[in-house]
Formats: structure tokens, C-alpha cells, sequence
């Protein structure tokens, strides 16, 4: 049965606010909005039966990874997928599971959920440009086949991003992993590039509608949605939005040369009949 926006959105928010829910839940609803006929249980139970299987399996003391990196990236075969990163299907879930193929993040949600139904203290890695999983003390890159990652290489990392201080940085981020708010948010930020690629506005538009309820405290969305809006030729909609822009950040640089867009987009509106 087909899902209404407006429900399909109400749940993405409802796991976004919970702590104890299941990330995965929430990626689901992303992709429910492309997919009005999704059936989330179907994906829920796929992972609760991967975490069933490892639970069941002796440990490998040949691989430092941990069990469960072994299921999902040897006998799963869940892999990142290099060779088309941008391809839309990369950051829905139910399609991720269903080719076997992701990004960093999403990749990193399908070990989340599995590790939460196995117990294990699980959590994200929000590093510069590569979503990574800490698994207990253990951090993993889901979209490396869950290669064991060490702390030099995580420094490196975050050096070459720009830090000054990358072994104070990467204390901040294990101290401070993303919730899943944070999370969702992410993944929604990669799919409007994605379709920003692909100039597929409409979708685009979309991805930042939904950035703009779950991520209040950035008015960047505003701007963005803003933009978007007048791409597709809907004035008020992006002066509305652009004005409310400029009240949250009337210092940015460009503030006049948005005040002249928005008094152009609002002489430019029809009369009122």
C-alpha cells in the first residue's frame, strides 16, 4: 500500500528524534519516499537474520575483523561501489541490500543495524569524506570490505582534510559519534549531490525540503531550497525562502546580491487575480 509524503516523512523525523531507534529504520524511510511501496519489514528482517547467523558462528582468530564484518563482506559480499559512487541506488537502503553495493554511510548503516541486533556497542565515525563504523574499540570501513582502520591512518585522514590537530580532532569524534539524526542527515546531503549530478531538480528539491525539517539549526538549507525553487520557477516559494535565509545569516557575503534576487523574484510575481 502506497504511503503518503507527509506519513512517510512523520516516521524519518520520529526515528531521527529517538536515540534508541534503529538507524536503519530511518534509511528505510528515505528510500520509501522513492519507493511509496516499500516494505520495510522485509528489509528489517534481513538483518535481523544476518546478526542471528553471526551470533551463531564460532569467532575467526585468523581475521582481525570482527564476525560480523566476515558476514556481511566475504559470504554476503556487501562491497562499496567504486565504480558508479554517484549512482542514486547507492544511498537507498533497500537497494544497497538488494545489489549488495553502497557508500561509506550507507554501508555503515546495514553493520549498525546488524550490530544492534547482536548487542554490540556499535557506533558511526564521522570522518572528512568516509563514513567509518567503531565497533566496540574496533574501527571498521564498511566500504573496504570492513577493514580494520588504526589510528595513524584515521590521523592521516583527518590531516589531509585540513586539521592542525588530528589526534585531538579524532579524540572529538570518537567522544562524539553522530546520532541519527546526524546520520540521516548525511545521507540526505549525499543524495541531493547525487541528484544535483544529475540534474534531476525535482528530486533534489526534495532531499533539501526534508534537510530543512530534519536539520533546523543549518539555515544553509533555506538558501539551498531557496535556489532550487527558482530553478523550477516557483518565485515565491524561493523569496519566502531566501528572505527567511537572510534574517538567520544577515551577515554572509553575499547578502545583497540575495536581497537583489529576492526583490526581483517578488517583482516578478503574477498579480493577484
Amino acid at each position: 500500500m502506497s504511503r503518503s509524503v507527509d506519513e512517510i516523512r512523520e516516521n524519518l523525523h520520529r526515528v531521527a528524534a529517538d536515540p534508541a531507534a534503529d538507524v536503519a529504520e530511518g534509511a528505510l524511510w528515505i528510500a520509501a519516499e522513492q519507493y511509496p511501496d516499500l516494505s520495510l519489514n522485509t528489509y528489517r528482517d534481513y538483518l535481523s537474520g544476518v546478526a542471528e547467523r553471526v551470533a551463531a558462528l564460532p569467532p575467526d582468530g585468523a581475521d582481525d575483523r570482527t564476525p560480523l564484518a566476515i558476514e556481511l563482506f566475504d559470504r554476503e559480499r556487501f562491497a562499496g561501489n567504486a565504480d558508479d559512487y554517484y549512482d542514486p541506488r547507492n544511498s537507498y537502503l533497500n537497494d544497497v541490500i538488494d545489489r549488495r553495493l553502497g557508500i561509506p554511510i550507507t554501508l555503515s548503516v546495514v553493520y549498525l543495524s546488524a550490530a544492534r541486533a547482536l548487542g554490540r556497542r556499535a557506533t558511526g565515525l564521522n570522518t572528512p569524506g568516509h563514513f567509518l563504523v567503531v565497533d566496540e574499540d574496533t574501527v571498521l570501513d564498511p566500504f573496504h570490505q570492513g577493514q580494520v582502520v588504526q589510528r595513524a591512518a584515521l590521523e592521516a585522514q583527518i590531516e589531509r582534510a585540513g586539521s592542525e590537530q588530528p589526534a585531538g580532532d579524532l579524540d572529538r569524534l570518537l567522544a562524539a559519534p553522530p546520532d541519527n539524526r546526524s546520520i540521516l542527515t548525511r545521507m540526505l546531503v549525499n543524495l541531493r549531490t547525487t541528484h544535483l549530478r544529475e540534474r534531476d531538480v525535482d528530486r533534489a528539491l526534495a532531499d533539501v525540503d526534508r534537510l530543512v525539517a530534519l536539520d533546523p539549526d543549518n539555515p544553509a538549507w533555506l538558501r539551498d531550497r531557496g535556489a532550487l525553487f527558482q530553478r523550477l520557477d516557483c518565485p515565491r516559494a524561493a523569496a519566502d525562502d531566501l528572505a527567511a535565509y537572510l534574517e538567520r545569516v544577515p551577515d554572509d557575503p553575499e547578502a545583497d546580491v540575495i536581497r537583489k534576487v529576492v526583490d526581483r523574484l517578488l517583482r516578478e510575481l503574477p498579480p493577484l487575480q
